[in-house]
């Protein structure tokens, strides 16, 4: 005679297992080429931020004495800068630096965006048109001035760097959240919630919300990408972070100059940004493909 299974105890199972979704999603990337290329950059560039400084520890501000401008070597696999200091060390301290801050200012700044798109896509009216009226001032500024712009005004350092790039990020993401609650808050089934006597808050956070986080997920990496590219672009120029702390923009303002005598001090760091974003736009095309049911249905 067969067993019969407890369902409860298979949803305890379930219960046990948080992760399983997150695991199940990134096996689904994986099976996709585009998604495994992304996968492996991404954890390419973690290993050589985050995991390799553990096993290196060597200080990325140490200068060693007749070292400089020394070529790729067993001692200094990738060289020494012109102050003799080793550039493995620091262009691994100089992505992770990058991608902490990117990160955390994405995040703020589309946890921030997601707000207020949702207050104004959701009230509607007088408190819309406010909201969006100011987000069209901000977006009147190209993004690079409007940074430049805050961290001038807060002063140069790690902080007004990522605040310069949390603001950054706001605008685009509001209007994206105000869109797609503009866009589910009328079907069915959000109708269905209000007629059976959901409140709007239920209806905004347990109907609306959900069906609209697929487009965030898409648009974090491009977010990610645009702000990598801010901050190195900031940083090339001189603002935010100051020497003899680095990030990827600030390694390429200093090896801009011995390009034709040391050119593996830019190479190095110019694969390191271009394998970041080659990843996580990757990334990106494999989520959108996945998220949409249409294009789904093509592929």
């Amino acid at each position: 005679m067969a067993a019969q299974v407890d369902p409860v105890r298979l949803d305890d199972v379930e219960r046990r297992n948080p992760l399983k979704p997150v695991f199940d999603e990134l096996r689904g990337i994986a099976r996709e080429p585009r998604g495994a290329i992304a996968l492996v950059l991404l954890f390419a560039v973690f290993f050589f931020s985050f995991v390799l400084p553990i096993l290196d520890p060597t200080d990325p501000n140490w200068s060693e004495r007749g070292s400089k401008l020394l070529s790729l070597s067993w001692d200094h696999p990738l060289g020494t800068d012109h102050l003799s200091r080793d550039l493995l060390a620091r262009v691994s301290v100089s992505s992770r630096r990058t991608i902490l801050t990117g990160f955390s200012a994405v995040l703020i700044g589309m946890s921030m965006g997601i707000t207020i798109g949702y207050i104004a896509g959701w009230t509607g009216r007088v408190t819309d048109t406010l909201i969006m009226r100011a987000l069209d001032v901000l977006m009147a500024f190209p993004g690079l001035v409007l940074a430049i712009v805050v961290t001038t005004i807060l002063g140069t350092g790690l902080f007004s760097l990522a605040v310069a790039i949390t603001i950054f990020n706001i605008p685009v993401t509001a209007r994206l959240a105000r869109a797609g609650v503009l866009r589910e808050r009328e079907r069915d089934y959000a109708l269905a919630a209000r007629t059976l006597g959901a409140s709007g808050r239920r209806v905004l956070f347990r109907h609306v919300a959900v069906n609209t986080f697929g487009a965030f997920a898409v648009q974090m990496p491009i977010s990610f990408v645009a702000s990598v590219l801010a901050m190195a672009a900031l940083n090339f120029l001189g603002v935010g972070i100051q020497l003899p702390n680095a990030t990827l923009g600030t390694m390429l303002a200093e090896g801009q100059q011995y390009m034709q005598t040391a050119p593996h001090f830019v190479i190095v760091t110019t694969v390191v940004l271009a394998v970041l974003m080659v990843g996580l736009n990757f990334l990106s095309d494999v989520l959108s493909e996945r998220l949409d049911p249409v294009r789904r249905r093509r592929v």
